[in-house]
């Protein structure tokens, strides 16, 4: 996720982020549905989307009902979870431990509430059909190098003091995580965009510009060991990457195409993984925002635009697009930069077709599900890129994500008298959502031949009554002049055309 520079040693994070549940969804672009689970189609991509409070934060009642209506409502594949080292294994050799004499780390505990919570939500996610992957992230203080400690102390996205030792207990917590999901989990991610500093600090030094590209190398060695032997079957991703960086050595970001250089100058890097990752997001600020432009600065930043300057790096390498969104209010994390609803399923719709051109992209993951807005701090710590509020109103995004909407429209002639009343109906709908939707803003619009579509009605869909379905729509109109006619729920569905002549 994109997050604003310069750097304060500090770190906005909703006070369960260590715990965020993105659902994911993935469909294969190429290979065979054996290869890639969730195939929808030759050229599309499967849809994913997320919610930081589906681990951590709800009960397990309302888990299980999230995550089964994230599969069945939604249709998604795939849910990725973000799993904090620095929260499983809290004690090290700087805490005495009655276990190990020598102060080595605690054993991974499996029962913890925080790990309670994470396996109810593989084992329901399991259940329901849902591919679950798993992204690591946080150094715990016992591993992390004090040396990059600043004024407040240590935080979590401090560099990891990359002794034999630290590297060996953070393959052993993989291979545990591995072990215990084993056939539950169908992909492992290491780290959460190390590529800036609010993951990964420093991201150089006086003594190494690469200092945090060669430090993940590091760890990605010690994770694609310990996930190989705690599952072998599961896939290990790289990258991760979020869409900006530094091309010139700087402390706080590195650029993506710079990171992923990196690891594939690492000799025998394409053994360590088996995917590649990175966050094509639209920088905060940006004034081009839509799926398709062309980024600023291309040297610098990769979106979906561009995304070929990373492919073309791994080009035996599946893709998966791990995060992805717009807001819909303006928040710190990018920049102020926000859209209206309308605009964010237009956008949702756009970015799923364009990131399908890519035949190596596997997924394309949305974030989030709902809307976070912690009350006074709705700017600096909300997120806004859910599809729906966080009062948990559906956006139009929602449903452009779930599919299957229909806008019908029946005219009751067609050719009336000038001025005479012409009666336009229909019905709105979702299939995921079982049928007729009430309440729903739709427009009239009318076209004369050669002229732009103009709005002259809005008015709602109807609930259901005792002789009709929810959805339905009636408006009357008087035509001064033969038109074409249309009715559009703005952002999800548009009805055919119809032309009504003028005697």
């Amino acid at each position: 996720m994109n997050r604003p520079e310069p750097r304060s040693h500090s770190r906005l994070r909703p006070p369960f982020a260590t715990t965020i549940l993105l659902v994911v969804a993935a469909c294969v672009v190429a290979g065979s549905a054996a290869a890639w689970p969730g195939v929808a189609g030759a050229r599309t991509l499967a849809r994913g989307i997320a919610d930081p409070t589906l681990t951590q934060s709800i009960s397990p009642a309302d888990q299980a009902t999230a995550l089964h209506e994230i599969r069945s409502e939604l249709g998604a594949t795939y849910v990725r979870f973000v799993v904090s080292w620095a929260t499983v294994q809290p004690n090290g050799p700087s805490v005495p431990n009655p276990y190990d004499p020598y102060g080595l780390p605690l054993p991974y505990d499996p029962t913890t509430s925080y790990m309670t919570s994470v396996a109810a939500a593989i084992t329901q996610a399991h259940a329901d059909g849902l591919k679950v992957l798993i992204t690591f992230q946080d150094v715990p203080l016992w591993a992390s190098n004090p040396a990059y400690w600043g004024t407040a102390g240590y935080q979590p996205y401090d560099a990891l003091l990359p002794t034999a030792a630290n590297l060996s207990y953070f393959s052993d917590f993989c291979q545990a995580i591995a072990a215990q999901f084993s056939g539950q989990v169908y992909a492992y991610e290491c780290w959460n965009e190390p590529n800036i500093y609010l993951s990964l600090y420093p991201q150089s030094t006086a003594h190494d510009h690469n200092f945090g590209p060669h430090l993940y190398v590091q760890m990605l060695r010690s994770f694609s060991k310990g996930i190989h032997l705690g599952d072998p079957k599961a896939l290990r991703v790289a990258g991760a990457t979020a869409p900006r960086g530094s091309i010139n050595p700087y402390a706080y970001s590195t650029s993506p195409q710079r990171f992923a250089a990196v690891i594939k100058a690492t000799k025998g890097w394409s053994s360590l993984f088996d995917a590649y990752s990175h966050h094509p997001y639209m920088p905060g600020a940006s004034p081009r925002m839509w799926p398709e432009a062309r980024t600023a600065n291309p040297k610098a930043i990769v979106s979906l635009q561009n995304l070929s300057t990373l492919l073309k790096m791994f080009p035996k390498k599946p893709f998966f697009l791990t995060e992805y969104g717009y807001q819909t209010s303006a928040c710190q994390a990018f920049g102020g930069q926000h859209v209206d609803q309308v605009t964010q399923a237009n956008y949702l719709r756009r970015a799923y077709a364009f990131a399908a051109r890519y035949k190596q992209v596997k997924m394309l993951i949305w974030y989030l599900v709902k809307d976070f807005s912690p009350p006074g701090y709705e700017y600096q710590l909300g997120f806004y890129t859910g599809l729906q509020t966080a009062d948990g109103v559906y956006k139009p995004a929602w449903y452009v994500f779930a599919g299957g909407d229909h806008l019908s429209l029946h005219t009751s002639a067609a050719a009336v008298k000038r001025a005479a009343r012409l009666t336009l109906s229909g019905r709105v709908s979702c299939t995921s959502m079982g049928g007729g939707l009430a309440a729903k803003p739709l427009v009239v619009q009318s076209r004369r031949a050669g002229r732009p579509w103009t709005t002259i009605r809005t008015i709602l869909s109807q609930a259901a009554g005792p002789l009709s379905a929810p959805g339905l729509y009636s408006v009357q109109v008087r035509p001064k002049a033969s038109a074409y006619y249309r009715v559009a729920w703005l952002g999800v569905a548009t009805s055919r055309t119809s032309y009504v002549a003028v005697k």
